[in-house]
């Protein structure tokens, strides 16, 4: 944790929660709690986790990033 009133405490959760409700949460009504708890899940898990470039990461996917895709196109350049 960094000292009281520093920006760069919270930069990634207040990002991945910008994200979320820009991505999921506000691009249609819920019916209910359990949808929106299996949507955030799949949404998580299949898309973010998995698919989505993140920047901090080299514009990789974490799975790419994982693999090490980055070496490789380290090694390219």
């Amino acid at each position: 944790m960094g000292r009281r009133a520093t920006c760069y405490d919270n930069a990634v959760s207040e990002s991945f929660f910008a994200t979320y409700k820009k991505e999921l949460i506000h691009t249609r009504p819920w019916n209910n709690l359990t949808d929106v708890r299996q949507q955030t899940f799949l949404w998580i898990e299949g898309y973010y986790n998995r698919r989505r470039r993140h920047s901090t990461l080299g514009y990789l996917t974490p799975l790419e990033y994982e693999l090490g895709y980055r070496e490789l196109t380290d090694l390219a350049a």
